[in-house]
């Protein structure tokens, strides 16, 4: 009992010690500011005076700081810190005090020129010198000793000549001058001159004073056991945690709480003298605790043992002790009761710092500072090696000799850049210099040090080899060291043993241990328990370098990992290897040696990671991704991508997401670790608040490359997880229920199960696709920045496309896309971005012709040029049976043989034959030849040789012409040209007694094309052009290298049969067919071929005044096609009819336009935020109304004109309703919306938009009846505007579809563009998003029209008609400054909405800020600058279907004429109808009352008008002999002076004669 009394008393007495000493500092800070103020007076007043005086001040100041640095120290900094005392420590005094001096510029300007450099007095030149290395903290050196010349050569000088103490301060001095490499290199000679000096001075220092710091005066009682004990109890702790189950390692996580991370910086401390404020395993400010005290151990125990918030803190076991083993410990590690921190603190801490008097230790602290930046230069080692350093090393480094931490704390650090050098690093380690620094105490100011050999030691590849091979633990020793320094060191010390770890992994001895001791959890705590990631700490609060700190802590952390993970990705394919080669072959494969280090390329990695994909087995168990996955590190390392990606300030920021990438992707390999990607992490966005993301999101949106615009290396890394993810084998990993998978989502709509792909992999496929993957891998096809890197982006990005083709779904989008619609993947494949990287495009083209392949369904050659249509086009030519008479080819033989001459047996044929003599010509004949038609061009040159052949053969060819026939070989026998062929070839297959061959090519089944292979180049190689398809063998196999060719050519038959050449001239010329059929007519040899047109019995005529009369003989109907080719005609002709000016016209600011219910008013909308109403007919303004106090950008009126909506662009309320009825009155607002329109059907609703939000109202009531809206399918498009479908049951809001009754989403359309959400067609089973059009009863991608690209959507009343006016991109200049800016461009365009095909581009050479249409088709209005020069607005009156006439002049004489507005992009539909003018006969048509209200044609006339006016239906689809009466058409009726003028109605028909010019 009496033993744990003085245990208390002397805890209660080293207590009071700090608490006092802790009071007294308070106490002196105001003394010491005063001191030094006073100082620097007295300096101001005696400036001229004595040398004594001067050296008393200059002593008393250096005093001060010494005293002060001292207490600094206390606080145990990082001691590589080398910040300005007051930024690593805002409170501390040092920094204040060095802050006052350096203010005085006076003063610091005489101690440098006055004192140092020019003044020849020694005790001066000594004091300054002290006061100028106390005050070097505060000092930016490298301006100091780079700039003041002669400085540096003064300092060398006092070094080897004066006396101490100012050769010592020199020393010190030329310390912090050598850490600068320009200084170094500039003086080579004196530092190998002086380098020699100062090791010999540290031998006599040694030997001299052997009692007074090296003899073992203090025994090892009193110093801590940790070298012996710690170990001991380490390893003993392993040993019992390798046998221990996991389910014990829950349970005993569960009792002892979890470890807490601090994390904190250097210099975080704030109290000097706290003994016991961190255990060792806490912070970076480590320091040891009192043992004797029970409480002290039971605090160590149990530090930190509250769990984190929101999972960050992961669970701490190994390196927490039982109470008794605690104990034991604390009773091991001090001895004897008179110990007391005044004592430790110096072996731990060391806060010694005295220069006067000098102490040996100090001197010798000096000159290790100085000889430490000196060992990294391989010019010295050869200095060092020869005064033999090593055996000073030894000595220095044991802390039982030296008694003085900051003496082997300078020590180790020269040690480690002397390690860096290998004989140096051999010769330590053979003398059990490695054994001798792990002894080395912890925690301890050394154990810092020691950090920074192991990383040296271990980055020496050769030195780590030999300490890999060390039987005796020492090994196991490093590395429980490095783990304890990860969690209880310094900043500077974590980092230095994660780079340890980072470069030692390729060690696999070191793999295995670092497992066992369970490394792994312990490196991930570094980033788990980051303030940065947590998102209950406000990052702003953090100082700028505790910040950077965390930051650095995490790229260091996941460089480490992604090293750890490579080397178990390399063990985990080696054992697969293993495991299938002795199950197939039995072969044995060679392990890796252990102690060898083994490193691998990226390429290598990437191969190790598709071999393990491909080959591994179906339940894949990884020992340290299960680990991982348990410890719920994969959504730690999305979340640490995401928000390094708003690291904008940190220059490794793009290091850091990449190192995160790669680990992610080796982990995809595991399927477990897929479904992560695929469910919601908590991110924090800008607003730090949490944001549940998608993981894949997070993943697509970095491999997009906008947040790292010239970084390659993180895009490559991004899309080899999205390649790991969607391109896993069909039959592989098929049984998901070998993985603890949560269950899946269910996708928006049902589908059926996959039937060949496993689970996993179709639900990423999803995944991918619901986060718009196809868009981002789509746009990265066309990258070309960086130029050295686009080509392998490219390639990765069609690999993860060509992963994606094997659904269905996404197959089928892609498919409908410009990437195969208009062949651009064939234009990306003729050349690479850089024409050094071939390979890569190469490879390139190898996944694109995957991708086409597996997209059409054919096989593809290489290079070819086709599109899917042609594709398409080819496989019904393909499928087509090709028959022909075989008295056609008989006769074809009988004049060949005439031809040659052979009449005997050309009439021998004829008689065997039984040959019509009708069908025989003689040989000078040539009208039985096959015709040649102008309109058939052959496509090669066998078919201009075989044409040229036919017709030298009748016209009489010679002896000449047949021996050069016969010269072309082989060439000519493969050629289709039937009547001519030469040689043996030619008589085998004309001679009738020569019995065929059998050939392996009659075995090809009918309706296959034959394709060329390679072949001598003859004379018409030249003109030959690249077959687009290529046949596949009779085995099935695709002919992919040349040896496989020549492998195949060797089976050909070298005879082709005379079948074979005529039915593969024949299929050529059924490919030639604009439209091929599959079934056909026997083919003629006589005559070309060519498939029938598909057209109506009565097809409309392309001339509009032919149309008008055939609606005399053909009322009803008018002809096919007449519907498309009317809207055409009157849709491309706009004729500028009146001006709208805003008050007096001389400041006119329109923004928005509508027409009003009755459509006698225009409704325009301010700048100002009024809307003014103006009569149509005589153009004055009736009235005007105020509605916002900013810029009115949208307005639509009710159909019943009772109701109109308006919003603005950012006064509040953004967008209201309001009520027209007797007095113009606010109804409704809608605060938040900044975009509203009423519902379609019955206009009872109102949907309002904001960002991607939809709402909901109920125009009787105001109140909100629904929102719509669902984060995770959010495509965020810049520009969403929320719409109902014609029926009121489906609303678009930010390309999704909900259905408005069960307020749930049903489907998301995938986004292939940034700004248009899209909108509902009329028809009601179609959306149209951009280019996309998209089926609604299926969702499938329809088509698309590029024409459509960035267009703003408006439809006519009866929706045959669709207005787009193109966007242009934003500027983000004059939206902060509020100014009215368009945000279309200068032209608009409209489109057929039957069939979206383009009608014309009207260029109004003004900017267009919005358009509308009348409900009649009268009128278009457009607001628009008033001219190119003003940046006014007006509202531009046009005509539908009325050209301007040449004798009217432009309304500002200052456009040019707009005549030809339809010519620059109009259909050629309607190019027979350019040059008329059909305003009289429009003008006739509308001015004809006796037509009100007719249902019946009675006259001529009445059709003509009829087939104007009336609403053509489907009536091109209707047959003859149908019967249907005229009122089913909807004839459109006149009211008074109002026409309706709805020229046409809805229709299906297609128009394909566009190539005739009849003008009637």
């Amino acid at each position: 009992m009496s033993s744990q009394d003085e245990d208390l008393s002397a805890v209660l007495s080293a207590a009071w010690t700090a608490a006092l000493s802790a009071a007294m500092a308070v106490a002196m800070n105001g003394d010491a500011k005063a001191d030094l103020t006073k100082l620097l007076d007295e300096w101001e007043e005696t400036q001229q005076g004595t040398t004594e005086q001067l050296v008393s001040i200059l002593t008393k100041m250096s005093e001060l700081f010494e005293r002060e640095t001292e207490e600094y120290y206390k606080a145990d900094p990082d001691p590589f810190d080398d910040r300005h005392p007051g930024r690593a420590d805002p409170n501390c005094m040092l920094g204040q005090l060095l802050k006052m001096l350096l203010l005085n510029d006076d003063f610091t300007n005489a101690l440098l020129d006055t004192y140092i450099m020019s003044s020849r007095d020694v005790s001066l030149n000594t004091a300054a010198c002290r006061l100028l290395q106390n005050i070097v903290p505060g000092l930016d050196t490298a301006v100091i000793f780079e700039e003041k010349e002669g400085l540096v050569g003064k300092l060398f000088s006092w070094a080897r000549e004066a006396e101490r103490p100012l050769c010592v301060y020199a020393t010190g001095l030329l310390a912090r001058a050598m850490s600068h490499q320009e200084v170094a290199t500039r003086h080579k000679e004196d530092n190998a001159q002086l380098v020699s000096m100062m090791i010999k001075r540290l031998h006599e220092l040694q030997s001299a004073e052997p009692t007074s710091h090296f003899s073992p005066s203090h025994t090892a009682q009193n110093l801590p056991r940790d070298a012996q004990d710690e170990a001991a109890q380490t390893s003993g702790v392993t040993e019992k945690l390798q046998i221990q189950t996991e389910e014990e390692e829950e349970e005993a996580s569960e009792e002892k709480g979890r470890k807490e991370e601090n994390g904190e910086s250097s210099g975080s401390m704030s109290e000097a003298n706290s003994s016991a404020q961190q255990s060792s395993g806490g912070s970076s400010t480590s320091t040891l605790p009192l043992p004797s005290s029970p409480t002290s151990m039971e605090k160590e125990d149990t530090q930190g043992g509250e769990e984190g918030g929101g999972g960050k803190k992961l669970v701490g076991k190994e390196n927490e002790r039982t109470e008794e083993e605690a104990e034991m410990a604390g009773a091991s590690k001090l001895a004897g009761n008179s110990s007391s921190w005044s004592e430790m603190s110096s072996i731990l801490i060391g806060s010694d710092y005295r220069l006067s008097p000098l102490s040996p230790a100090m001197e010798q602290r000096l000159i290790l500072q100085y000889l430490t930046p000196l060992g990294d230069y391989k010019e010295l080692l050869a200095v060092f090696m020869k005064m033999d350093i090593r055996s000073l090393m030894m000595n220095y480094i044991d802390l039982r000799k030296t008694k003085n931490v900051q003496l082997t704390f300078d020590a180790l650090l020269c040690l480690a850049s002397l390690l860096l050098h290998k004989k140096f690093a051999s010769e330590f380690i053979a003398q059990g210099g490695v054994q001798k620094v792990l002894e080395i105490p912890r925690p301890s100011m050394a154990a810092t040090g020691v950090s920074l050999c192991l990383y040296y030691l271990a980055y020496n590849q050769d030195a780590m080899e030999r300490v890999c091979m060390f039987t005796d633990g020492v090994l196991s020793d490093m590395v429980s060291y490095a783990l304890w320094l990860l969690e209880s060191s310094h900043a500077s010390g974590i980092c230095h043993a994660t780079m340890f770890f980072s470069v030692s992994f390729s060690f696999r001895v070191v793999l295995q241990l670092f497992d066992q001791l369970d490394g792994l959890r312990r490196l991930v705590n570094l980033i788990s328990t980051l303030e940065i990631l947590n998102t209950e700490n406000e990052v702003s609060a953090m100082s700028d370098d505790h910040v950077f700190s965390s930051r650095q802590t995490a790229k260091h952390t996941c460089m480490a990992l992604r090293r750890y993970f490579e080397a178990h990705l390399a063990v985990k394919t080696e054992q697969v290897k293993q495991s299938l080669h002795s199950s197939e072959s039995g072969t044995i494969i060679p392990q890796q040696q252990f102690y060898k280090a083994y490193t691998y390329t990226r390429e290598q990695i990437i191969e190790m990671m598709e071999f393990l994909i491909e080959c591994g087995p179906p339940q894949l168990h990884w020992e340290p991704v299960e680990v991982f996955y348990k410890l719920s590190c994969v959504p730690l390392m999305l979340q640490l991508i995401s928000a390094a990606c708003d690291w904008t300030t940190y220059y490794g920021r793009s290091e850091t997401v990449r190192y995160a990438l790669d680990i992610v992707a080796i982990l995809t390999v595991v399927p477990k670790v897929q479904l992560l990607l695929a469910d919601t992490v908590d991110v924090i966005d800008e607003n730090r608040s949490l944001v549940p993301t998608v993981g894949m999101s997070i993943i697509l949106g970095v491999a997009e490359g906008e947040v790292f615009p010239n970084d390659a290396e993180i895009q490559k890394s991004a899309l080899q997880v999205i390649i790991n993810c969607v391109c896993a084998p069909d039959q592989s990993l098929n049984s998901v229920s070998a993985f603890a998978v949560a269950p899946l989502r269910y996708p928006l709509h049902p589908q059926p199960p996959p039937a060949t792909h496993n689970r996993v992999l179709a639900h990423m496929w999803k995944v991918v696709q619901n986060n718009n993957g196809i868009k981002m891998l789509l746009s990265l096809l066309s990258v070309k920045v960086p130029i050295t890197d686009a080509d392998l982006i490219r390639a990765l990005a069609c690999k993860a496309l060509v992963g994606l083709s094997r659904s269905s779904a996404i197959k089928q989008i892609i498919s409908k896309l410009p990437l195969f619609t208009s062949s651009h993947i064939q234009q990306l494949m003729k050349e690479p971005v850089l024409q050094d990287k071939r390979s890569e495009h190469v490879r390139f083209c190898r996944y694109a012709i995957k991708l086409t392949e597996r997209v059409s369904g054919k096989p593809l050659i290489m290079g070819a040029d086709v599109s899917l249509a042609r594709l398409q086009k080819a496989n019904v030519v393909a499928q087509t049976r090709i028959s022909f008479s075989e008295k056609e080819l008989l006769i074809l033989i009988r004049n060949h043989l005439v031809a040659k001459g052979l009449h005997d047996t050309a009439n021998t044929l004829v008689k065997e034959a039984n040959l019509p003599a009708a069908s025989l010509c003689p040989s000078a004949v040539s009208s039985c030849v096959t015709p040649t038609s102008s309109t058939f061009k052959p496509r090669t040159c066998r078919l201009s040789s075989g044409n040229a052949a036919r017709v030298a053969a009748h016209l009489g060819s010679s002896p000449a012409s047949s021996g050069n026939s016969a010269a072309a070989g082989p060439s000519a026998s493969r050629s289709p040209a039937i009547p001519h062929l030469s040689g043996s070839w030619a008589s085998a297959s004309a001679v009738p007694t020569t019995p065929p061959h059998p050939s392996p090519q009659s075995s090809h089944p009918v309706g296959r094309i034959l394709f060329s292979r390679e072949r001598p180049a003859t004379s018409c190689n030249s003109g030959k052009k690249l077959r687009a398809l290529k046949q596949k063998s009779d085995s099935g196999t695709f002919i992919q290298t040349p040896a496989m060719k020549k492998q195949l050519e060797s089976h050909l038959p070298s005879l082709p049969t005379l079948d074979n050449i005529i039915t593969e001239y024949l299929r050529e010329q059924h490919a030639r067919c604009p439209n091929p059929v599959t079934t056909c007519p026997p083919f003629s040899l006589f005559a070309p071929h060519c498939c029938p047109e598909s057209k109506q019995r009565r097809q409309a005529s392309p001339n509009f005044t032919t149309r008008l009369g055939n609606r005399v003989l053909y009322p009803k109907y008018g002809g096919a096609g007449r519907g498309s080719l009317d809207r055409h005609l009157i849709f491309s002709r706009f004729r500028p009819m009146s001006v709208f000016h805003e008050g007096d016209g001389s400041d006119s600011s329109f923004t928005c336009c509508a027409f009003s219910a009755c459509e006698n008013f225009l409704m325009l909308g301010t700048f100002s935020g009024h809307v003014k109403v103006y009569n149509i007919s005589s153009g004055e303004e009736e009235a005007n109304y105020t509605c916002h106090g900013s810029a009115i950008t949208h307005i639509e009126p009710s159909r019943d004109g009772n109701l109109v909506l308006t919003s603005g662009s950012w006064s509040v309320p953004l967008s209201a309703l309001w009520s027209m009825n007797s007095v113009f009155s606010m109804k409704n607002s809608f605060g938040d919306d900044n975009y509203v329109e009423f519902s379609k059907l019955s206009q009872d609703r109102v949907i309002g938009t904001k960002d991607q939000i939809a709402h909901i109202y109920d125009i009787q009531t105001g109140q909100k009846v629904l929102t719509l809206n669902d984060p995770a399918l959010a495509n965020k498009y810049k520009r969403n505007c929320a719409t109902f479908s014609p029926t009121d049951v489906l609303v678009l809001n930010d390309g999704v579809l909900w259905d408005v009754r069960l307020s749930r989403a049903i489907h998301k359309f995938d986004k292939f563009n940034m700004n248009l959400s899209g909108v509902f067609h009329p028809n009601s089973l179609e959306v149209i998003i951009n280019t996309e059009i998209w089926d609604l009863r299926t969702f499938h991608l329809l088509h698309t029209v590029p024409a459509l690209d960035q267009c703003r959507v408006v439809f006519n009343s009866n929706g045959t008609i669709m207005y787009g006016a193109m966007l242009q991109a934003d500027d983000e200049h004059d939206a902060m400054e509020q100014q009215v800016t368009s945000p279309f461009g200068s032209s608009f365009r409209t489109f057929d909405a039957t069939d979206y095909k383009p009608i014309a581009t009207l260029d109004v050479k003004r900017n267009i800020f919005d358009l509308c249409t009348d409900t009649k088709d009268y009128y278009l209005a457009v607001i628009e600058n008033q001219d190119t020069m003003s940046m006014d607005t007006v509202c531009r009156l046009y005509e539908v279907g009325r050209q301007k006439l040449a004798e009217e002049g432009d309304d500002d004489d200052q456009d040019e004429d707009q005549e030809d507005d339809d010519s620059s992009d109009t259909d050629d539909d309607d190019d027979d109808d350019e040059d008329i003018d059909t305003d009289a006969l429009i003008d006739e048509l509308v001015n004809d009352d006796d037509q009100e209200n007719q249902e019946q044609a009675d006259t001529p006339a009445d059709d003509a008008i009829e087939a104007l006016l009336g609403s053509s239906g489907d009536d091109e689809n209707i047959s003859d002999d149908e019967n249907i009466s005229d009122d089913e058409y909807g004839y459109p009726e006149q009211d008074g002076s109002s026409f309706n003028m709805s020229w046409f109605g809805e229709e299906s028909d297609d128009d394909d004669d566009d190539d005739a010019d009849v003008f009637g």
